[in-house]
């Protein structure tokens, strides 16, 4: 046995020092910067859309029940002119069903471990730059802007947006200081014949803002 061990250690030093002789390196680089100017966002009522309690029996039985639509004011204050957009990740993502809500669906959780409660939206409106009106535009990768159209193009989870920069035929964004814009959330719950009608059933839907440094 120990012959067979030093005879393995061996061939494994002897393929060690070929590979050293034929050495190849790839480089990792870490980047990035600190930018001098800091960004903070608010929403306004501590960012909690309460619907209270929802009676089972007002649910429709084979449809979606539209929810009265709630707004919030969005706000972010910067020390100096910024380059930022806000990004909106959906916590509950995963559990906004499989109804109209598509891509712009964010989940309000689950009832009894897998069965989904419905789906919110999130609409920008009243999109305000340094106290003046502008244009829009959204990203996936902060890289690739499209115009989003305010007050008509639901908000998509995982997605960030800015404000757009006039610059021809060019979508891109720009610096601002101060950004204000209502937020309208429209909720959906799921037909209730696929919901449990003996319990207590929790709308609990939630997502974070985030500022991002572009």
């Amino acid at each position: 046995m120990k012959q067979l061990l030093s005879l393995t250690a061996a061939a494994i030093a002897m393929m060690s020092a070929s590979h050293s002789m034929a050495a190849s390196s790839v480089d990792l680089s870490v980047k990035g910067s600190i930018t001098p100017a800091a960004c903070v966002p608010a929403l306004s009522g501590g960012g909690v859309v309460d619907h209270g309690k929802i009676s089972f029996k007002d649910l429709n039985r084979t449809g979606e029940t539209a929810l009265p639509e709630q707004t919030l004011q969005l706000a972010v204050n910067c020390d100096a002119s910024t380059l930022f957009a806000v990004k909106v990740t959906d916590n509950r993502l995963g559990s906004s069903g499989e109804w109209n809500g598509g891509p712009s669906a964010f989940g309000l959780g689950f009832v009894n471990g897998n069965v989904a409660v419905g789906y919110y939206s999130l609409m920008m409106s009243k999109s305000m730059a340094d106290g003046a009106p502008q244009p829009v535009i959204e990203s996936v990768d902060g890289q690739v802007w499209f115009d989003a159209l305010d007050d008509q193009q639901a908000w998509q989870p995982g997605w960030m947006r800015s404000f757009k920069l006039a610059s021809g035929g060019n979508i891109a964004p720009m610096p601002v200081q101060a950004m204000q814009t209502d937020v309208r959330v429209q909720t959906m719950i799921r037909d209730k014949a696929g919901l449990p009608a003996s319990q207590e059933i929790p709308i609990d839907g939630n997502a974070t803002l985030d500022v991002v440094y572009l």
